[in-house]
């Protein structure tokens, strides 16, 4: 019986990693390609963005909102 609760254990942890790396590629966007994203409230006011720049760097501020603008680029 100690056996199944350690492979579930193992499961759980496996599952959990490939959730992260996952989520991890959503934010990261495409190999070679940077972004920006604009929120907006619905007023149309700026309330949060992010940036993934060409050298691996993540920053965001504010707050995350439906009505956004996503721009993207190539990196040379």
């Amino acid at each position: 019986m100690r056996r199944k609760g350690i492979v579930l254990s193992n499961l759980l942890v496996a599952a959990a990693l490939l959730g992260l790396l996952l989520a991890g590629a959503a934010v990261a966007g495409r190999a070679g390609e940077a972004y920006s994203v604009l929120y907006f409230d619905e007023a149309g006011n700026e309330v949060g963005g992010a940036t993934a720049n060409c050298g691996g760097q993540y920053t965001s501020w504010g707050e995350r909102t439906e009505h956004y603008v996503r721009r993207t680029w190539i990196c040379d």
